[in-house]
């Protein structure tokens, strides 16, 4: 029998670059988790059931996914009737604070309270922290923003919870809450750890901290140049659907506008890894099935089509979503950050608890002089 392959550290071999979790292909260009394609689980499955795969690596039953919704669901009743974190994201977010640092901030000052609150949990401590994260996010980002919150328990899922707590309009449709759901698994997880919201993390949970101060960490890792075009392009298509005229030729000419200008960027376009982002055909497709369409997915379509007939250039998955969420009601254009962020927890703990299972700072004392030693002079 032969022995199973080891990598340079002396581990067994992952599956995917480092990790075991998820991560990035690029012939063909797609993004997988847990052996799956992404885009496998948008829209044919909902947030909690991706929530469970992406920890245990498998679907849950009926039973088990209803459990996740129903922990969540206890979660969120404790943190709607206020808890000492959501406070400190209030009174943060009070003084000029960004809603994303304000978040932060209330993982900073501790989530135990809600987790008594709610009781105990039939799952590892890990997990039920994750949980309690991913639920507490959008109140400690609504907490941020102000006013006080109103009483939206009960939801019927994640998804109802995050689109009622950003949007506005009254009760979502079941077209809306089905999009918001597909949003928040094509966010979760994918690219493995090298995106800063999910490496931070995993450094920062070697140095002991908790789980929900490594969260923290993955927040305060997002800006603009990862995580934070969506709050651009949100602002961008706003503008742009306030103008007069054809919204097609609005459009186009905004999209020539940049181009045109030197140094100037398109927020929305373009990916550091791919030639063409998996994930916004397919969720742009998701929303003509579902029959929801609007005024923000059409400038979208327009301006995707010119910006390929010009540049060749492909929207990202910052540019769907600020369309969708426009198209949902959403008008705080933070919350085009805010949305990725609630749903990247998942992976930010995933591969936090992984990190953590292995030495504090990822190789033993012997190892980490040898590889010390072969880093190359000025690499860094």
């Amino acid at each position: 029998m032969m022995n199973e392959p080891h990598n340079l550290l002396g581990r067994p071999a992952t599956r995917y670059r480092g990790t075991d979790i998820d991560g990035p292909t690029l012939a063909p260009e797609g993004l997988w988790v847990r052996g799956r394609n992404l885009n496998d689980l948008i829209g044919q499955t909902d947030f909690e059931s991706a929530l469970w795969h992406i920890w245990f690596e498998g679907m849950p039953s009926a039973a088990e996914r209803d459990a996740v919704r129903a922990r969540l669901a206890a979660f969120g009743r404790a943190f709607e009737a206020r808890d000492a974190s959501v406070d400190a994201a209030a009174l943060v977010g009070g003084m000029g604070i960004d809603m994303v640092s304000a978040a932060a901030t209330g993982f900073l000052r501790g989530i135990d309270g809600v987790r008594a609150k709610s009781g105990t949990s039939a799952w590892d401590d890990d997990f039920d922290q994750m949980l309690a994260c991913i639920a507490g996010a959008p109140y400690l980002m609504r907490a941020a923003l102000g006013p006080a919150i109103e009483r939206l328990e009960p939801a019927t899922s994640h998804a109802e919870r995050v689109l009622r707590l950003c949007a506005e309009g009254g009760a979502p449709s079941k077209a809306g809450i089905a999009i918001m759901d597909a949003l928040l698994i094509a966010w979760h997880a994918g690219f493995g750890y090298i995106t800063p919201t999910v490496l931070v993390p995993r450094c920062a949970i070697g140095t002991g901290v908790t789980l929900a101060q490594a969260i923290a960490a993955g927040f305060m890792s997002s800006g603009p140049n990862h995580v934070g075009a969506a709050f651009e392009a949100m602002r961008w298509l706003t503008a742009l659907a306030a103008r007069e005229g054809n919204g097609t030729d609005e459009a186009i000419a905004a999209v020539d506008a940049v181009i045109d200008q030197p140094g100037a960027l398109l927020f929305g376009f373009g990916h550091p890894l791919f030639v063409a982002d998996p994930r916004p055909p397919h969720l742009r497709a998701l929303c003509t099935g579902l029959g929801f369409e609007g005024k923000h997915l059409h400038l979208f379509d327009a301006a995707c089509a010119r910006a390929r007939e010009r540049k060749g250039l492909n929207p990202n998955i910052d540019f769907i979503t600020a369309a969708a969420l426009l198209d949902l009601g959403v008008r705080e254009a933070r919350w085009g950050v805010g949305v990725g962020l609630c749903a990247r927890i998942a992976a930010m703990a995933a591969h936090a608890v992984e990190r953590r299972r292995r030495p504090a700072f990822g190789v033993n004392s012997s190892t980490a002089r040898k590889l010390l030693a072969a880093v190359p002079v000025g690499w860094l």
